[in-house]
């Protein structure tokens, strides 16, 4: 019997993105795209959910897949910025705001597949355009209007095949037990993401995404035991998402 799961499918663009690598202070170097807790942010954003709250924490803890992939090639420029830090909102104090050098990804585009209890519901807003909270790519300055492309039934791939498989969206390095490589692709990793979002400004446990700097796909034989839940699944187009 064949298994399947309603995947909702949007898009994300802006002129900038910046998520921002936790260890970096002097110069804020940033992720090529939003890690899993920056998209649990922006969703929850849409929905109008307080991650303080009851209902916020169980968003973040119902069994739910999140994928993404890439419309656009990974660019970046660095910019100096003057930010004003708390001192200037509180007023107190004689406060010197240093020039901060901050990486910019620069005109991303990102195609998102979210799967869980909250399809229906993030479905319809964003059909109708509608957020309560506004919506943005990692810092607040850059702006974002999820688009609504479809909401399909998508294919269970179970068991996933032993041979490699041509992966639409970006994938853990901890999912794949083996890439095969292609002449002419451009792999990169974005190291240390970080996975889960607790609450109250907490995460646990990293990630390594494995992604090819133009969005092209990635074949990958997964492993037999991953270390974290995750969802193959063949959309209606034949494209195959890695949802984790």
């Amino acid at each position: 019997m064949t298994d399947y799961l309603k995947v909702l499918i949007f898009s994300l663009r802006a002129k900038i993105a910046h998520f921002r690598q936790p260890d970096t202070i002097i110069t804020q170097a940033t992720y090529p795209f939003p890690p899993r807790p920056t998209m649990h942010g922006l969703l929850a954003s849409v929905l109008g959910i307080d991650f303080s709250t009851r209902e916020g924490k169980a968003f973040l803890n119902d069994p739910h897949f999140i994928g993404l992939s890439l419309l656009s090639p990974v660019r970046t420029v660095c910019v100096q910025m003057s930010l004003l830090g708390k001192g200037f909102v509180s007023g107190e104090g004689d406060f010197f705001n240093r020039p901060t050098v901050v990486e910019m990804v620069v005109e991303p585009r990102y195609r998102v597949y979210y799967a869980g209890k909250w399809v229906e519901e993030l479905s319809e807003k964003i059909r109708a355009n509608k957020s309560v909270y506004h919506t943005y790519l990692g810092s607040a300055y850059c702006l974002t209007f999820p688009e609504y492309e479809d909401t399909v039934e998508a294919r269970l791939l179970q068991p996933v095949p032993e041979d490699p498989i041509p992966v639409h969206t970006v994938v853990p390095r901890e999912l794949a037990a083996h890439i095969a490589l292609e002449a002419g692709a451009a792999y990169a990793a974005a190291r240390a993401m970080p996975y889960q979002h607790c609450g109250g400004r907490i995460f646990e446990r990293t990630v390594t995404v494995l992604y090819e700097e133009k969005g092209e796909t990635l074949k990958v034989r997964f492993k037999e035991k991953p270390p974290f839940p995750y969802l193959a699944v063949e959309l209606p187009g034949g494209e195959v998402a890695c949802l984790w």
